[in-house]
């Protein structure tokens, strides 16, 4: 008698089929409205209460809208093996999207394997590691939510051993820490580069066009290139790091080429309907020493050139290049950036980040005409509800997940 997988060899029974199947099978409760959409006021007598403030009003760029303008930024967890996403970042990005978050940001996902911070980054360097990724981005859309995918490479900050478990040194890839120029390492904890050579750019440009390929067939609403941070493509923006005497170094220009060239080719690799965002450091914060430094002025100047490569969004940190920095940290402290950017460059929509911690600091910024999209990143981690928080604060009833709105939508207790 041939076996058919049965457990009597017999055709199998209603339930082993159903057992057979189940672990296969992703089932998603239908819903309507996108968890975090403005409902109403919840006491219609306060002032303003007539309309949804502009952090509960929907945004859109190009085929991507969003249903508030609260993103979640990028946050390294290091949680990965050999670049795989497991059921750690569905469950750390999935409680985003149940938290009404309009745009969710997956962490710096490295387009090479040398290009990893540490061992334990996430990766996106083989079509392996799509089937991983499309499963967060399915159980987010699942849930109303939209999502993107932040793409890095680490250049001479990579290499680091995992932050949370002993690493065997032949873990590493010390032969493989690339940057601008060799030699110039950011501190003692790092490694020492060599120079990323003319023959190997291209690679470096191809592998961020083909990470934009997986991504997309992911079903990645967005892409965000990371040139902030003191990561390869800040490396090369910047004077203090980028000292090469090729096309790729002296002038602004030459600098800021190799992240054109980059832009151009996620660009050619991804639907022209879906963004493309850039994050950026807006200074490298050594104002105190004594040479020249990537500043305000020069990201302003390079805003232009990114929107005119293609670019839509430009997410404006700060600092991460020079270890010699100096951070002044407080409520909004990076907004000014975001609002010379803003208003010196049209075209471009800009997201503020850094130290946003409440719906009605968010708001001012919005209504300052600082920004047009507000992301948070430590906020999140310490309330997965801040949207509904910040609801709170702005008077907002929101809509919740199908789930929770038949408990929440009318509570007295709100």
């Amino acid at each position: 008698m041939p076996n058919d997988g049965s457990s009597n060899g017999f055709a199998p029974t209603k339930n082993e089929t159903l057992a057979l199947r189940a672990p296969e099978e992703q089932f998603f409760v239908e819903q309507p409205i996108a968890p975090g959409t403005y409902v109403s006021a919840v006491d219609e007598t306060l002032p303003g209460a007539d309309k949804a403030p502009l952090l509960f009003q929907p945004f859109s760029i190009k085929n991507l809208t969003i249903q508030n303008r609260v993103v979640v930024a990028p946050m390294c967890q290091f949680s990965s093996k050999d670049g795989f996403m497991g059921d750690y970042h569905l469950v750390h990005l999935g409680q985003f999207a149940l938290g009404g978050a309009g745009l969710i940001l997956i962490e710096a996902t490295a387009v090479e394997a040398r290009g990893r911070i540490s061992t334990d980054d996430t990766g996106i360097w083989d079509d392996a590691h799509i089937p991983g990724i499309k499963r967060v981005i399915d159980f987010v859309h699942g849930h109303g939510g939209k999502i993107g995918i932040q793409l890095g490479h680490a250049g001479r900050k990579s290499s680091l051993p995992s932050f949370y478990r002993k690493v065997d040194p032949s873990e590493l890839w010390l032969d493989e820490v690339v940057g601008p120029v060799g030699g110039d390492r950011y501190d003692q904890t790092h490694h020492v580069p060599r120079e990323l050579t003319l023959d190997e750019i291209p690679e470096v440009i191809k592998a961020f066009g083909a990470a934009a390929r997986r991504a997309n067939e992911a079903g990645a609403d967005t892409i965000e290139i990371h040139s902030a941070h003191g990561y390869l493509l800040h490396q090369f923006l910047s004077p203090v790091t980028n000292k090469r005497t090729d096309q790729y170094g002296g002038s602004l220009e030459n600098r800021a080429r190799l992240l054109l060239e980059v832009i151009a080719e996620v660009r050619k690799n991804f639907p022209a309907e879906k963004p493309i965002f850039v994050r950026v450091s807006a200074s490298d914060n050594v104002e105190h020493l004594d040479y020249p430094s990537w500043d305000i002025e020069e990201t302003v100047q390079a805003a232009k050139l990114i929107r005119d490569a293609g670019a839509d969004v430009l997410h404006i940190s700060s600092g991460g290049n020079v270890a010699e920095q100096k951070i002044q940290y407080a409520y909004s402290y990076q907004v000014p950036f975001a609002e010379r950017v803003k208003k010196e460059v049209p075209g471009l929509t800009v997201i503020a980040v850094g130290v946003i911690t409440g719906g009605k600091q968010a708001e001012e910024i919005l209504q300052e005409g600082k920004a047009d999209l507000v992301a948070v990143a430590r906020g999140f981690l310490r309330n997965p509800s801040f949207v509904y928080n910040a609801a709170k604060e702005l008077n907002v009833r929101p809509r919740y997940i199908s789930q929770y709105n038949m408990f929440l939508a009318k509570s007295p207790f709100y």
